[in-house]
């Protein structure tokens, strides 16, 4: 599980990098897409304690 975690950890510094590299509207664009991908795992986990 450590090994999972330390991937993440590589994977959001990467995207940290990338992000210092783009201009404002498209990283509120990928804020918006994280947010409704954040807002889909939620609901997929409320669906599956329901279940």
């Amino acid at each position: 599980m450590l090994n999972m975690e330390e991937r993440k950890e590589k994977e959001i510094n990467n995207m940290i990098d990338i992000l210092k590299q783009i201009d404002l509207p498209d990283i509120l664009l990928l804020s918006r897409d994280a947010n409704t991908l954040l807002m889909r795992q939620q609901e997929a986990g409320v669906v599956k304690e329901s279940a």
